[in-house]
């Protein structure tokens, strides 16, 4: 160690000698260096992630403080519409698959203390006493952890494009909306760049963009002067129906006027939208599991339903489509069709090479809705066959709140269908579909007191007998029969 000591400053003497004045005092800045022979060689001033380190035993430590600190720094993804900032996500950067190696950080710091070339380390020497040398942290980063972090928010973050459509009804054309979608594979992206800018705290998800298909332009050769198929349903406004009469003309409103363009398919809550109140929707009571519960968009079924049934008989292809888990009152069993946002859908195809229209309507307790386009080419027979029924059963609730019995809910026999469509082609082949309905039954429902003998109640599928000055309720509910629909 001394010989290669002693060497160094017979180096640095020489370099004196030979460079005059520039050279002695290069000597007096860099001899330190030369006497430091240690093989733990570290350059004092030197900073790792900005932070000067104290020590050379301390090259170590601070190198995992610092990878520590990159790790544990928390940033927000967030969304900006304008002046709104939505915040998507909070997490720590090792949360979204930032990661650093201490030991590698470390190996880089000392690696800079033990240049072969003597002159060179003491150029390093200068500028770590000067503050200029910094060792970056260098972090790796697995995009897998940020997408999978944000893969849970794409469905509520992503906005599907509105195709424009025609109004109908006061002639004119309401433009198309343009869609986004969140990009992943970006946004993984940003994150990993993010880690190597100090001080970032938000980062903006980055969306891809969605065209609309049917623009204002392309409207202006739809020709809608025949009448494919029509076809009305009927429901409530009395009492409690009024929140669900009003889901029926907000989901109206999406459907009337849309457009289907040869070979596309649509999807019914693409185009209705979200069940919010948000986007117009109440709170109302609706069909689940065979039961009336309150949900929010109560209602909207029976403008799938509609829908449906125009579909059916103005020759559409249906593409998806699941019925009711009981039969609908404001509609014929086969026809029905129930959605769920976003999970349970009604998708239509046209099949036809022109575009069609829906025209949806609601006047007073009666929606009405037709399929039009430039031609009729099919004429469409529709029918169903009862292959067998299940009987109901009965489900009694005690409930203290009531102090006689009382039945919630009627019980309707369960049935399988066989469904037929024929369509009969102009002055082209005649085709058979047939599909398969299945109803369970539905439940006889009764809130009865405490303690309650169920055998005092009246046989299955009767009431109670009313007193005889009981008088007559006004108004019909939503599941009392209405007028028959027409196809």
């Amino acid at each position: 160690m001394v010989r290669s000591v002693l060497v160094r400053l017979c180096v640095l003497g020489a370099l004196a000698a030979a460079g005059g004045g520039m050279a002695w005092a290069a000597f007096v800045r860099w001899w330190p260096l030369a006497v430091a022979g240690d093989p733990e060689a570290w350059l004092p001033g030197l900073r790792i992630d900005g932070v000067p380190v104290a020590t050379a035993g301390s090259v170590e430590s601070l190198a995992r403080v610092r990878a520590a600190a990159l790790a544990a720094r928390r940033v927000r993804l967030v969304v900006r519409d304008g002046e709104a900032v939505q915040v998507v996500l909070e997490a720590t950067l090792g949360d979204l698959g930032v990661s650093v190696e201490p030991d590698a950080v470390t190996a880089r710091a000392l690696r800079l203390g033990r240049v072969d070339d003597m002159l060179s380390r003491a150029r390093l020497a200068d500028r770590a006493r000067r503050g200029d040398l910094d060792v970056p942290l260098e972090p790796r980063f697995d995009p897998r952890a940020t997408v999978d972090r944000l893969a849970a928010f794409k469905d509520d973050l992503d906005t599907p494009a509105a195709d424009a459509r025609l109004d109908l009804d006061h002639h004119g054309i309401i433009a198309e909306q343009e869609g986004r979608a969140l990009d992943l594979d970006q946004a993984a992206a940003v994150v990993a760049r993010t880690a190597s800018e100090p001080g970032t705290g938000d980062v903006e998800l980055p969306f891809a963009r969605v065209a609309a298909r049917v623009t204002r332009e392309s409207l202006a050769r739809i020709d809608v002067s025949r009448v494919l198929a029509s076809f009305a349903t009927y429901f409530s406004r009395h009492g409690d129906q009024g929140p669900r009469a009003r889901n029926i003309e907000v989901a109206a409103s999406h459907v009337d006027g849309l457009v289907i363009e040869p070979g596309q398919v649509v999807s019914f809550n693409d185009v209705v939208g979200a069940r919010t109140e948000d986007n117009g929707f109440k709170k109302s009571f609706e069909i689940f599991k065979g039961e009336m519960v309150e949900g929010m968009g109560g209602g909207t079924c029976q403008v799938a339903s509609t829908l449906h049934a125009v579909a059916v008989f103005g020759g559409l292809d249906v593409v998806q489509r699941l019925p009711h888990s009981r039969p609908s009152a404001y509609i014929p069993v086969g026809l029905d069709a129930t959605v769920v946002y976003p999970m349970v859908d009604l998708k239509v195809k046209n099949p036809f090479s022109f575009p069609v229209v829906v025209h949806a309507t609601v006047s007073g307790c009666r929606l009405d809705m037709s399929l039009l386009g430039a031609d009729k080419p099919v004429n469409v027979a529709f029918g169903r066959d009862v292959l067998s029924t299940t009987p109901f059963g009965r489900k009694v609730v005690e409930d203290p709140v009531v102090d006689a019995p009382k039945r919630k809910q009627k019980g309707i026999d369960g049935m399988a269908i066989l469904r037929t469509r024929v369509l009969a082609y102009r002055g082209g082949p005649r085709r058979v579909e047939t599909s398969h309905d299945t109803y369970p039954p539905t439940q006889e429902i009764w809130q009865v007191p405490p303690g309650y003998d169920e055998n005092d109640l009246p046989p299955l599928g009767e009431d109670l007998p009313k007193p005889a000055d009981a008088k007559p309720q006004p108004g019909a509910g939503a599941l009392d029969a209405p007028p028959a629909p027409r196809g």
